[in-house]
Order: structure tokens, then C-alpha cells, then sequence
């Protein structure tokens, strides 16, 4: 299972033209005892609304159901190699820091202004979510999506060698108002 998260910035980004820094590919590899970034599971969990409405169209009660409300990604693993000391270089694991900007960057721009952040799954390929920006065709106020960085969080283990630190990472679709 390899889980793909990236970043967009300009209208026409996708994941094929986007640089290292705006890329985090997770499990392309089995190998612990390097700096890479694992997934040990993800969650997708779409929720509806359900209205306590006094003109509800049911006979048999004042519940409504008003359709999809939010979509929710979480992703969880961990990444190895946090300590960069122990294998001879000195600084912030790359993944680690790459992570801390997106979590302090700007989750929005002028050409995604639902969200500059997609996944792709490659087990459950239904569920990717590619950005799309304000100069998609047909007129982007149909189609417009993304997903909103909603927050990471970071647990720091110590008694695994070597050091890891393991992760959640919390999305939600946007389509905007006007979907």
C-alpha cells in the first residue's frame, strides 16, 4: 500500500509537475533503518447530515436527511530515522520538517480556494482526491475540490531504535459552498 500526499500552489499543479518539498510518498519502501515515512493505517469517514426539522417530508418523524456533510481523512504511521545525529549528519529530519511546513504553511491559495492538498491511494483508488483550482473547465464553480490540512500530530518514541516519531495527519474535503 503506497499512500501519495502532496501540495499544490498554481493553477494547472498536479502531482507529476510538483517539486520534493511539496511530495510525501509514504511505504515506497520496507527499509526502517533509513530516514523514511510509513503509514499504519487510514481512516475515511464521510458523514451525513441529519436535521431535526419541524417540516420534515418523513410521516413518521421530525428527522431529516440533508445529504453529505464532510468527508474526513486520517492518516497515521510513523517516520524513522528522527535523530539525525545517530547516523552522522546534524538538522531536522527532512520528512519531519517538510511536514512542519505544510502544518505552518498556508492550506488555501487564490487558485485553490478549497484546499491546496491531495491524496492518492493506490489500494483504494476511489477515495484519491486530486486538487482542483479555479482554472478547471467546465467553469470551476462545479468542480472545484480539495483537501484542507486540518492539523498534525506528533508523538516522539524513544524506545524504538532507531527513533521514531509517529504521526496523524487530519484532512477534510472542501467543494465549497457552492457544490
Amino acid at each position: 500500500m503506497t499512500i501519495t500526499i502532496f501540495r499544490v500552489d498554481e493553477a494547472g499543479d498536479n502531482i507529476g509537475n510538483r517539486p520534493e518539498e511539496d511530495i510525501q510518498l509514504f511505504n515506497d519502501t520496507t527499509n526502517v533503518n533509513d530516514i523514511n515515512a510509513f503509514v499504519n493505517d487510514y481512516e475515511i469517514s464521510n458523514t451525513t447530515g441529519i436535521g431535526n426539522n419541524q417540516a420534515a417530508e418523513q410521516d413518521l418523524g421530525d428527522h431529516q436527511d440533508l445529504g453529505p456533510v464532510e468527508q474526513m481523512y486520517i492518516v497515521r504511521g510513523f517516520i524513522t530515522m528522527r535523530d539525525q545525529s545517530s547516523i552522522g549528519t546534524q538538522g531536522e529530519n527532512p520528512i519531519i520538517a517538510r511536514m512542519k511546513v505544510w502544518d505552518e504553511g498556508t492550506k488555501t491559495s487564490d487558485n485553490f480556494k478549497h484546499g491546496r492538498f491531495g491524496i492518492q491511494i493506490d489500494d483504494l483508488k476511489v477515495y484519491d482526491v486530486i486538487p482542483v483550482g479555479s482554472d478547471a473547465t467546465p467553469p470551476a464553480n462545479d468542480n472545484q475540490i480539495g483537501l484542507l490540512w486540518r492539523g498534525i500530530t506528533w508523538k516522539m518514541e524513544y524506545d524504538e531504535k532507531p527513533f521514531r516519531s509517529v504521526f496523524e495527519i487530519q484532512f477534510i474535503v472542501d467543494k465549497g459552498d457552492d457544490q
